[in-house]
């Protein structure tokens, strides 16, 4: 009676410890959207070309991307969501014919964006 009290328990733990060793995948939720995200859209530029001087300025519209005078110059836009409040975009760059990524953007607030390209941390605000 002890023995098959014991194979019950033993038949029982192993087909729960199974139950939750299959159950537990890895879903990857983050997908490719279509557009901007509203917290992007607008005209950004370091402070340099916010008060009227030579910078680096970017535009995003619901469905482009301009930067720095057309380098990249990202059409068809799509984003995901990677984080909270960064974003990874690509779309169709026309002069090389191909599809682009932008590197992760982190929107600290609504007025200040930072991200890294070329080398170089550039920081720019609405």
């Amino acid at each position: 009676m002890r023995h098959k009290f014991i194979a019950s328990l033993l038949v029982l733990g192993s087909l729960g410890l199974g139950t939750t060793t299959l159950s537990n995948t890895s879903a990857q939720a983050a997908s490719w959207h279509k557009g901007a995200p509203k917290i992007a859209r607008g005209t950004w530029g370091d402070k340099d070309f916010l008060k009227g001087h030579m910078g680096v300025d970017m535009m995003i519209s619901k469905k482009l991307l301009v930067l720095d005078d057309n380098d990249p110059h990202l059409s068809h836009l799509r984003y995901k969501k990677v984080g909270h409040r960064r974003y990874k975009f690509r779309g169709y760059e026309f002069e090389l014919r191909k599809n682009q990524s932008m590197p992760t953007m982190h929107f600290i607030n609504k007025h200040h964006v930072t991200f890294k390209l070329y080398g170089h941390k550039f920081s720019l605000y609405k």
